[in-house]
């Protein structure tokens, strides 16, 4: 399945909710009370009763709710669908359920407070409930400040940095380590999204310039943004969809492909057979430049990405006082 989707779901006289779900997961997070539990019993209802539950949904496509103990039965019935799941799933955690999820036609909408490392979300597609009377709809819950800089708060840090930290070593760490060798500033990997968090908390005197994928980084968002609000002069998070898109967006690729795809992503990907637009974006620039000196592989960049006219379109993307 491919495209956004937008939502209208009612109950007779009652509770409304509209919003739009742009992409093949999508994250509802919230306190109790907010309206979550409502939405996905709405949902539910319907999936159970159809009109006869009083409650109408209004999409392009299925909306459905998973109900039943035994998921993955049920989940198996369900195609081109979006499939509303609640944080009571005994197995929402489990690397199962996220098999499950890699490789299929539909989109979920996944009502939770916990976070999901085992699935690869975007920041983007994390929201809450806004509610003005009885009519509900979805807002994100991290805002981009300008220059794919995420922050809890306005105000971005404004000094220098002396380190930019990437969440790996391979290809993205590569580029921006050549770039920053006569700058003064280090470039370190942290091995992993995870590991970020990690990193962080053992670096916690140094100014910090952290640039990771933004199409998968959902599960650690959160966590990050915590502890940028305790050092909101000395940690930025840069979260750009990706590495390979950073690429692709500073024009050093050109195709019809990538034009269409940069223009409109969600048009483009298939979430059967990408899991993430990060994974997509991989794969859609290494097939735009095999044969040619801009071949990519996440082992090893090639040089002609590191050239001065090459690497300063990626830097302005990004451009941060010291960080050029």
């Amino acid at each position: 399945m491919r495209g956004s989707f937008e939502v209208n779901v009612s109950r007779r006289r009652g509770t409304k909710y509209r919003f739009t779900i742009r992409r093949n997961i999508t994250i509802v997070r919230g306190d109790s009370g907010t309206g979550k539990t409502t939405l996905y019993e709405m949902i539910a209802d319907h999936t159970r009763l159809g009109e006869q539950s009083g409650v109408t949904v209004q999409c392009e496509c299925p909306c459905v709710a998973l109900t039943d103990s035994d998921w993955k039965s049920q989940l198996s019935a369900f195609e081109n669908s979006i499939v509303f799941i609640d944080e009571g799933l005994r197995d929402l955690l489990s690397h199962d359920f996220a098999k499950a999820i890699e490789g299929s036609s539909n989109y979920y909408v996944i009502i939770t407070r916990a976070d999901l490392p085992a699935l690869p979300y975007s920041v983007n597609e994390i929201y809450r409930i806004k509610t003005s009377g009885k009519f509900h709809s979805l807002v994100p819950l991290y805002v981009d400040r300008g220059g794919y800089r995420y922050s809890l708060y306005k105000a971005l840090p404004k000094r220098d940095f002396d380190v930019l930290l990437t969440e790996d070593s391979r290809s993205g760490h590569q580029f921006f380590e050549r770039r920053l060798r006569e700058s003064g500033i280090d470039c370190e990997a942290a091995g992993s999204n995870a590991n970020v968090l990690n990193w962080l908390d053992e670096h916690a005197e140094e100014d910090i310039f952290v640039i990771a994928d933004g199409a998968a980084f959902g599960a650690y968002a959160d966590r990050v943004f915590k502890i940028q609000g305790l050092r909101r002069d000395s940690l930025v998070v840069c979260l750009p969809e990706s590495f390979e898109w950073l690429l692709l967006k500073a024009g050093i690729v050109k195709s019809n492909a990538v034009e269409e795809a940069l223009g409109n992503p969600g048009q483009v990907i298939e979430s059967s057979e990408h899991v993430s637009w990060e994974r997509f974006f991989t794969d859609l620039v290494k097939k735009e430049t095999a044969g040619t000196p801009f071949a990519y592989k996440k082992s090893e960049l090639a040089e002609a990405y590191s050239v001065e006219k090459n690497a300063a379109k990626v830097m302005a993307l990004i451009a941060c006082r010291n960080v050029r």
